[in-house]
């Protein structure tokens, strides 16, 4: 095991800081465990440690010299209708929605505080508005 995570992070470029981490360690069992966990974290990385570190050294290059990954978009607001409870449209877009529930996914924005929403506490805590 400590053969296959050395030759990983070797491949990563980072051999010196296995090296260190593995002396760093009193016993045998606690090196085998850091070296059984970067052989796992090595598999559980969709496309392998070493292509996730290049992606984000190449994406931390380019944020440094200043490039946008989004200047060939160019924002719009969306078209659409506003809906009151109660009216006859909001009740037939309401009754069409409900046809898709069953193929509609949700997502839960994981981690963090809102403040870059505008929002001081926990994302999860966001007021949801439901139509």
């Amino acid at each position: 095991m400590q053969n296959e995570a050395i030759a990983i992070l070797t491949e990563c470029g980072h051999q010196e800081e296995l090296i260190a981490l593995i002396q760093a360690r009193e016993s045998q069992e606690d090196r085998d465990r850091i070296c059984a966990q970067i052989v796992q974290l090595n598999k559980v990385t969709p496309t392998g440690m070493k292509a996730y570190l290049e992606r984000g050294r190449s994406l931390l290059e380019a944020s440094r010299q200043g490039v946008n990954p989004f200047d060939k978009f160019k924002p719009e607001v969306p078209t659409g209708v506003f809906l009151k409870p109660g009216e006859e449209q909001m009740d037939a877009f309401e009754s069409e929605g409900l046809k898709e529930l069953a193929k509609t996914g949700f997502v839960l924005i994981a981690g963090g505080l809102g403040e870059r929403l505008g929002y001081s506490g926990i994302k999860i805590d966001l007021p949801v508005c439901t139509i």
